[in-house]
């Protein structure tokens, strides 16, 4: 190509990318910055336009230049209704919940939509995956996997592929090597591999849009080695650590993304957690129905939230995570009762707690916490194990062994400062075994309602003081996490002889993940109970009956806590 051609080339491809010429309407697209990205849209719109006129020899060529107004004119009106040249993203709006554009543009290492029903967020993944595979990132080698991940095929290849990337034309037809698709049904235009044709002529990279379903598994998503993933609808956390392992060679910026509305509160304790501190480069966006109120149906808005349950409103509008139906202490909050540093100030009470178990779901569990002279209660440290092959002598070594590493004083029960070992008063005979290894033990109080209603109280936060009065260690993982999940137990499903509401909890806690938590309503009701109701030197006589029987059983442990030596010379303690 000539000097002369080159310059009128250059000139042309300005005033088409001119914005004043190519317009600032909201569904117009607008001028790119980066000279590859232009080369890249040219070189996407003469594919486009080539196989749409089935254009040939000088036609083609002056198109590509760009010399005829009145062919670029026609040419943008052709291609109006093709999502990848004419779809922009929402304008953010984060004081709204509503952040679409920084979720489309942004390249971060990892990012995520979290959005209500029919906000959006399936569509503005579509348009990143376009952009993300046409525009932003060439594919490393031939064939190179992009992965689409949804719960099921029919939402991956009927949503996804046929309603979003294809049939709204976020990928152009033009892009596509259709004689190399794969299926998984034809008959029904579900794809299993779909690839995409090189960036540019003679080249041999290339991207492969792959569909898969969780339901495959995490060991069917194992070892294959992917350039970039897009998860629709939430997805358990062990498949997304796979697939995401898979990105090992390239973690291209802006690859791995993923858009869902947060409806199982289940799948949302990890997302949670994730969320509270983040990786490097991790972004969480959100996308409100509201803002995409004029893309739905008259009258959708309005009929499909009236029958949305108070509980799921802001899930279901504004991506809000889900919380659990009848969750029994909804007033947790990590950010306020969730610490990192635990202090240990002088006159501070120490007790403990257990909840008795010895399988894979009902762990033993002991509790570590102390409670200051305005009643607020810090846990400090949690043993929970289902090792069933450990026998009960085990469990109180480990016990007696963390307890000394916390400081507990070798004659602690008769230090003021440490309280008695709060049971489950279920197993009257591991309270007999404690008791005769040495350890202050007492049966807990364990009046259920009343039990959670003192934990709900404990979690109440002081505004004056700026604290709750429930703070927890950031190492205490099981019964944060139980904290969350810890909900009530639900009716029967409404049947022709049971009308009872389905949604309605039952006045019963669920009898699953509810170790930890059962052991912190023991430690904190049962102090309560005691402090409020014991008479004047009951708690003392307590402490003495225990050392004398420990005595008498054999017991004195390590903790020292049978009468003071000089009483029982014949016995070593």
């Amino acid at each position: 190509m000539s000097e002369e051609q080159e310059k009128s080339e250059e000139q042309a491809r300005e005033t088409y990318f001119d914005p004043d010429f190519f317009g600032d309407g909201p569904q117009k697209k607008q001028a790119p910055k980066v000279n590859q990205e232009r080369e890249r849209f040219i070189e996407l719109a003469m594919r486009a336009a080539k196989k749409k006129y089935k254009l040939r020899g000088e036609r083609e060529q002056a198109i590509k230049r760009f010399l005829d107004r009145q062919e670029v004119v026609k040419f943008l009106e052709d291609l109006e209704n093709v999502a990848y040249f004419n779809f922009v993203p929402r304008p953010d709006d984060p004081a709204n919940f509503d952040q679409q554009s920084s979720f489309c543009y942004n390249r971060d290492a990892v990012s995520f939509l979290i959005g209500g029903n029919a906000a959006g967020t399936t569509e503005a993944a579509a348009f990143k995956t376009a952009l993300f595979v046409l525009k932003q990132q060439e594919a490393p080698r031939p064939d190179t996997p992009f992965w689409i991940l949804s719960n099921t095929y029919q939402q991956t290849c009927a949503t996804c592929w046929q309603e979003k990337l294809l049939g709204h034309g976020h990928i152009p037809e033009s892009e596509i090597d259709f004689e190399r698709i794969s299926w998984i049904s034809r008959g029904k235009g579900w794809p299993e591999r779909v690839p995409l044709k090189p960036w540019r002529r003679g080249a041999k990279n290339n991207w492969c849009l792959e569909f898969k379903s969780y339901g495959q598994g995490r060991q069917a998503l194992q070892a294959r080695s992917i350039g970039g993933f897009w998860f629709s609808e939430q997805f358990p956390a062990d498949v997304f650590l796979e697939v995401l392992r898979g990105c090992r060679e390239y973690m291209f910026p802006g690859g791995q993304f993923c858009e869902f509305t947060p409806i199982d509160p289940v799948l949302c304790v990890w997302v949670e957690k994730v969320m509270e501190k983040p990786p490097k480069g991790w972004k969480f966006y959100r996308c409100n129905t509201q803002k995409n109120r004029d893309n739905l149906a008259d009258g959708w808005f309005d009929q499909f939230f009236a029958s949305v349950s108070d509980e799921m409103i802001q899930t279901r509008m504004t991506g809000a995570l889900a919380t659990f139906e009848g969750v029994i202490y909804p007033s947790f909050n990590p950010s306020l009762h969730v610490v990192d540093k635990v202090d240990f100030p002088e006159g501070v009470f120490h007790y403990r707690a257990i909840d008795w178990g010895a399988s894979e779901e009902h762990p033993f569990v002991c509790l570590w916490g102390y409670v200051d002279g305005e009643g607020v209660w810090t846990i400090y440290d949690e043993y929970w194990n289902t090792d069933q092959t450990k026998l009960l002598v085990d469990h109180i070594h480990e016990i007696e062994q963390r307890s000394r590493e916390w400081g507990y004083p070798e004659n602690y029960a008769r230090n003021p400062m440490y309280g008695a070992l709060f049971a489950d008063p279920s197993r009257p005979d591991n309270i007999a075994a404690f008791s005769a290894s040495g350890v202050w033990i007492e049966p807990a109080n364990n009046d259920v309602f009343k039990g959670i209603e003192a934990v709900r109280v404990a979690l109440k936060y002081n505004k004056a003081k700026e604290r709750a009065g429930l703070r927890i260690h950031k190492n205490c993982v099981h019964l944060i996490d139980e904290m969350r999940t810890y909900r009530w137990r639900r009716s029967k499903k409404a049947e022709s002889a049971n009308l009872l509401n389905p949604t309605v909890a039952a006045p019963a806690p669920l009898k699953r993940d509810d170790d930890t938590v059962d052991a912190l309503r023991y430690l904190i009701y049962s102090y309560n109970c005691r402090s409020a109701y014991a008479a004047p030197g009951e708690i003392e006589r307590r402490r003495d009956q225990q050392s004398w029987q420990s005595a008498v059983w054999g017991g004195g442990g390590r903790f020292g806590n049978a009468p003071p030596r000089d009483q029982f010379e014949s016995r070593d303690y």
